[in-house]
């Protein structure tokens, strides 16, 4: 009887093996190509390979590490046991990857057991450094212009001039050398969101001009009413007679996280930045500033704008590189959707705009000139957009190219050209010494309308 158990249970145990299930044991990575420590790794690998010791749930946790390996695809399961990370590799390069970690662990098995969080690390083979200057201008003339969003617009004959200097590429003694004499040709596009990285540097291609802003910073908050602000002063809220004033300086908060305190006490209790802008609807006339924002993540601006919408709008038109026509050209409408936090508010939107708003700013301005009780006033923005996309050489310079021309919906490339405000009100900055005149031209504007 025991001999015939003992049969059984070998044969379970065996079926358990080959069925792939896990038996209540967490899974673990077996084996690595490379493999892990390797020092000697060929840059030329493509592809990253990681086995399981039994099959898994289709679901990843890749964790960013400070030396991540540049992805050129989509990683994805080759099979239920083995994982696959697309990869671009650059000589004499430490990497690291990390699978699972406390928060994010969807390297699961089918019992939905995670991987306990593990890693690889490995560095590639050091190559002589002319040979991968010459590999690099290869890859620096594949994608330069082309990949280019604004190359088309910008009259510069791009290949003539990286081909004039082909020999001061190909013989740079280091990556920087490679870098500054590259960025001194692309300087031409005047382009604030097109440079290069090279060893922990940015050289960019554009500075911001200087404007004529239409600002001062810290003198309307001084007469706000109700005056809360987050601890970094990038939002500042309050009330001027009877009118809610809420000002963004960046778009580097998400609203969802965002917290404000009364001013004048840190101690203050924290309030979420969504029941003071639901406080503010109450009344009759909103102003949101951002004047002095000059952008960052869009998806922040489209949570704020998305508050006051009742409907699906289109707000900007992108045009992308299209594969087939090898041009930009591929059309791409940008909509807005309702908050499921929707403020249901039915006075007037006054926006404050003007020369130094760009970037994701300046289709938040788009956003807001779609709603029906919304003015944009001020000035011009600063005009341009990119949604740069890195392009690492073999050489280790970094090349971000803007990825789409914008244009506002009426067909107009906001590049260069900006985007206009509903109700112009001209400005210097000489108008901003002792008060902030747009607003009190605003606040005049709004009182005229009672």
């Amino acid at each position: 009887m025991k001999k015939s158990f003992s049969i059984l249970a070998l044969l379970i145990f065996f079926w358990t093996l080959s069925s792939g299930q896990s038996n209540g044991i967490a899974p673990k990575i077996i084996s690595t190509i490379p493999e892990f420590g390797d020092c000697n790794v060929d840059p030329e690998l493509k592809e990253i390979i990681v086995r399981f010791d039994q099959d898994m749930s289709p679901g990843m946790s890749l964790i960013d590490t400070k030396n991540t390996p540049q992805g050129t695809a989509k990683s994805h399961w080759i099979d239920k046991r083995t994982f696959s990370i697309p990869v671009k590799l650059i000589p004499d390069k430490l990497y690291s990857l990390a699978f699972n970690n406390s928060r994010f662990q969807n390297f699961r098995n089918l019992d939905g057991i995670p991987l306990n969080p593990d890693d690889l690390h490995f560095k590639t083979k050091n190559i002589s450094f002319s040979v991968l200057n010459k590999q690099s201008y290869k890859e620096l003339i594949d994608i330069f212009p082309k990949m280019y969003s604004y190359a088309p617009v910008k009259g510069i004959d791009w290949k003539a001039i990286i081909s004039k200097n082909q020999s001061e590429f190909e013989n740079s003694k280091s990556p920087a050398e490679y870098a500054l004499k590259l960025i001194k040709l692309l300087k031409l596009a005047e382009d604030p969101h097109l440079w290069i990285d090279v060893e922990g540097q940015r050289f960019e291609t554009g500075k911001l001009k200087i404007v004529n802003s239409n600002y001062s910073a810290g003198l309307l908050f001084s007469i706000l009413q109700d005056k809360k602000a987050n601890s970094t002063l990038t939002v500042q809220t309050g009330v001027y007679d009877s009118i809610g004033y809420f000002s963004l300086k960046d778009w580097t908060n998400d609203l969802s996280d965002l917290k404000l305190r009364v001013w004048g006490n840190s101690q203050n209790p924290e309030f979420p930045a969504f029941d003071v802008l639901k406080e503010l609807s109450a009344y009759p006339n909103l102003i949101i500033d951002v004047r002095e924002n000059t952008g960052g993540n869009e998806s922040f601006a489209k949570k704020l704008a998305a508050l006051f919408v009742n409907d699906s709008i289109p707000y900007e038109k992108v045009l992308t590189y299209n594969e087939k026509s090898g041009k930009f050209d591929k059309e791409f409408i940008k909509k807005l959707y309702p908050s499921t936090n929707h403020i249901d508010y039915t006075g007037k939107i006054y926006v404050l705009s003007g020369p130094s708003v760009m970037s994701s700013n300046e289709s938040f301005i788009l956003m807001m000139k779609q709603l029906p009780n919304t003015s944009i006033i001020g000035m011009k923005t600063y005009g341009s957009s990119g949604n740069p996309k890195p392009y690492t050489l073999s050489n280790g310079v970094t090349l971000y190219l803007p990825s789409w021309q914008a244009y506002s919906m009426d067909g107009k490339l906001i590049e260069g050209n900006g985007v206009e405000p509903d109700i112009e009100i001209v400005t210097n900055k000489e108008d901003f010494q002792k008060k902030d005149i747009l607003f009190e031209k605003v606040v005049s504007l709004i009182k005229d309308k009672k």
